[in-house]
């Protein structure tokens, strides 16, 4: 993860926040959803149980009622009456008949009886309650003879659905009707039974709190045109009167089971449960619905209450990720600001190591390299005013005992010169001449010492091949010099190769006894190499401690970019490599 430039303070607080924030997110949303879900599949799983309940309960009414009317066939009161005539049903004992079916139907929940028969050709309609509030509607008169005509062709019990007798009414209801069969297998009529919808509200409309549904739940049934046929909780006059057109309707009227989210029929989303019903003549429909809103009012708690739980959680976490982050970075901080201390020169300031982690160890490898670089910066200043004192005191003896001499020497034979002496005089002057050339040259020697002039004019190849020309006339050993550069080297590139290869070249006269060595610089795409190889007495290198000389002439590789080894061992004489980068 790349993060601006901060602190450490800072990025560490921002990891710790993320990571606990994100753990603290993580868990919430799992918790929050799994609880989600697990409380959506309580709702449906209660309006399941509650659909499956009413359907049964419905299913079971309609059984009691074909049950109640099979029943009312076989009594014989029933085939009495319908083999009476029109005109004998003025006699007590039509009156007597009469009588016990209006108790029969009244004492089983039914609101009247009518009986269907036939007399030369006539069909005669006979209404059990002799004065009916309604009367005998045209609609009645309709579904009743429909009820025959099914009756007739099933052989068996039919069904009416729901309807008014009149528009003015305001609760409708449904027939159900049986032929009469005598001993021998002949109609001798149809007796049918209204049944009102107030039964069915009563067991749609039970108290919904008990069942489970809440404020807002209910359960209903829709006939195939898509009509209430119960009671609506929050409508009045809801039978046959509102529609119902939910996705829930539409997927149960074609034969299938199951549940969804979905608007009812005030346009409110809910949780609906849907089935077919299962009645002989009715193509109805049961549905057990919730608003969604109150069904998910535990989840909209679970949510405040994760929310109100995340924010405690986050602030501790952020109190913690401060209390840990200055446990990690006040040791870290502390190391800069030495590292910054050392930086200006004070080596003197140690780090307080106040733990046995690996910061502590840290710290402790902290204070043990700022003592080795105090050391190694006090050794370097030593060798600097060391060098500066060698330099000094050679070209001090150089001065005092060459050209110093040889001054004194000149200015001894001007003074002892007889002026008067032609002869004398001129041997001085040529004596004078030869000691200020040999004067000359020496200046010329200390000053190509110093800073050889080839190696600014001519570059580094040509002052190497100088070099080893002078050790060889003032030292006698044999000098290789081998080059096969292309390009001038000079700056301070030429300057640092020319001085190691000096030092080691003084090395060699004064420590190996040898008697010859070869100097030869190396030239690639991207390197620059420098070897000097000796057959002198040699040595083991991890076993000698290095002078001032091997010294700086590592440092100086370094300092170049480069890189720089030695080989060697006692009788085989020393090789020393230097590899730098090709400089512009």
């Amino acid at each position: 993860m790349q993060f601006p430039r901060q602190s450490i303070t800072t990025k560490l607080l921002l990891l710790f926040l993320l990571v606990g924030i994100s753990s603290v997110l993580i868990i919430g949303s799992y918790s929050f959803y799994s609880a989600k879900k697990a409380i959506i599949r309580r709702t449906i799983d209660q309006l399941i149980s509650v659909r499956a309940v009413k359907k049964q309960q419905v299913e079971y009414f309609f059984a009691e009622k074909q049950k109640n009317l099979e029943n009312l066939i076989r009594n014989e009161n029933a085939g009495r009456i319908l083999l009476m005539s029109p005109a004998s049903r003025k006699t007590p004992r039509f009156f007597q008949n009469l009588e016990f079916l209006k108790n029969y139907y009244i004492a089983y929940g039914f609101t009247n009886l009518y009986i269907v028969s036939e007399h030369n050709g006539i069909t005669d309609i006979l209404v059990a309650d002799t004065v009916p509030p309604h009367g005998l509607t045209p609609s009645t008169v309709d579904r009743i003879k429909q009820i025959a005509r099914e009756t007739l062709q099933q052989d068996g019990i039919a069904l009416s659905d729901y309807f008014f007798r009149s528009e003015t009414d305001s609760l409708p209801f449904c027939l159900i009707g049986q032929r009469v069969l005598s001993a021998t297998g002949t109609t001798l009529g149809i007796i049918i039974l209204e049944i009102p919808s107030c039964e069915i509200n009563r067991i749609m409309l039970q108290d919904n709190r008990q069942i489970g549904l809440g404020k807002s739940g209910e359960a209903y049934l829709v006939g195939k045109d898509g009509f209430m046929r119960s009671a609506s909780r929050f409508f009045r006059g809801s039978l046959l009167r509102i529609p119902v057109r939910s996705a829930a309707v539409k997927i149960a009227m074609n034969g299938k089971t199951g549940s969804l989210v979905t608007n009812d029929y005030r346009g409110i989303k809910v949780f609906s449960a849907y089935e077919p019903l299962q009645v002989q003549g009715l193509n109805w429909v049961v549905l057990a619905e919730i608003d969604y809103e109150e069904a998910m009012v535990p989840v909209t708690g679970l949510r405040n209450d994760i929310l109100l739980v995340s924010l405690v959680i986050s602030l501790l976490i952020l109190g913690f990720s401060q209390i840990i982050t200055k446990m990690i970075t006040q040791p870290l901080i502390r190391l800069k600001n030495a590292a910054a201390r050392i930086g200006e020169g004070d080596f003197n300031h140690e780090v307080q190591v106040t733990s046995g982690d690996e910061i502590g160890l840290l710290a402790e490898t902290f204070n043990t390299m700022s003592g080795q670089i105090k050391e190694e910066r006090e050794k370097r200043i030593l060798a600097l005013f060391d060098g500066q004192e060698m330099e000094r005191r050679r070209i001090s003896r150089e001065l005092h005992d060459g050209l110093g001499q040889k001054l004194v020497g000149t200015k001894l034979q001007i003074e002892n010169c007889d002026d008067t002496n032609a002869f004398s005089l001129r041997k001085t002057m040529e004596e004078t001449k030869e000691c200020l050339h040999s004067i000359v040259e020496e200046l010329r020697r200390i000053s190509n010492d110093l800073m050889p002039v080839a190696l600014d004019e001519l570059g580094l190849e040509t002052a190497l091949k100088n070099l080893c020309i002078d050790v060889e006339r003032q030292t006698g050993i044999e000098a290789e010099f081998d080059s096969d550069l292309v390009e001038l080297v000079k700056g301070n590139t030429a300057v640092y190769l020319f001085r190691i290869a000096q030092e080691g070249i003084q090395n060699i006269i004064k420590h190996s006894n040898a008697t010859r060595f070869s100097l030869q610089l190396i030239e690639n795409r991207e390197y620059l190499i420098l070897i000097l190889e000796d057959n002198g007495s040699g040595f083991t290198p991890a076993l000698t401690r290095r002078g001032n000389g091997l010294s700086n002439m590592k440092e100086r590789a370094s300092l170049l970019g480069g890189t720089f080894s030695i080989e060697s061992e006692p009788g085989i004489g020393t090789t020393i490599r230097i590899k730098t980068p090709r400089r512009p």
